[in-house]
């Protein structure tokens, strides 16, 4: 509601990161949060062999970012040797995280594929795997970066990071800011 107002307002909306529920977006620069979902999966495919019994830990699976990183199900089930186990929606917080995914792991040791769908959910993800000693045997694929994740790829407790490129979408956001107010055409 509150961009709609904005563009009856004349103000120009763009939308960096996140895409919003509206028609009056003059331009979204994000990422391909359905592509990207595909692509840790895709990781856990390729990094781990036999069947995957896969846990899912979402931060707000009625967001459009979380829901459509959940493209990871797809991938899966396209694959024929993976199953998803659970799946929990968790807080969006490291220690909500860790909690949820010490459970998921606890409820369901078969599981060998983890994948964390946001920074925050990786963090916390990364802590339990490291609490359990599941480093090893144990696939993490999670989102976005951050000193704890980065030092949880070097320990292996993150397996794979899918990474936005923030400046990026920032310099193409600012980018198209002009080109809009100026009458050229945005890309």
């Amino acid at each position: 509601a509150a961009i709609d107002a904005a563009a009856a307002a004349g103000v120009t909306v763009i939308s960096v990161d996140s895409a919003v529920n509206s028609d009056n977006v003059a331009a979204y620069i994000g990422a391909d949060n359905y592509g990207a979902g595909r692509m840790a999966a895709q990781s856990a495919l390729d990094g781990m062999e036999g069947a995957l019994c896969v846990g899912l830990i979402n931060y707000e699976v009625n967001g459009a970012n979380g829901r459509d990183r959940e493209g990871a199900r797809d991938a899966f089930a396209e694959s024929g040797r993976a199953r998803i186990t659970a799946a929990v929606s968790t807080h969006p917080n490291a220690a909500s995280a860790r909690a949820d995914t010490l459970a998921m792991l606890r409820t369901h040791p078969e599981i060998n594929v983890l994948i964390a769908l946001n920074e925050t959910t990786a963090v916390g993800a990364a802590q339990a795997v490291q609490q359990m000693q599941r480093a090893d045997d144990l696939w993490l694929a999670a989102f976005d970066s951050n000193i704890e994740t980065i030092d949880a790829l070097q320990t292996g407790a993150v397996d794979a990071l899918i990474v936005q490129n923030t400046y990026g979408m920032g310099y193409f956001g600012v980018e198209s800011a002009y080109k809009l107010l100026t009458g050229q055409e945005s890309s």
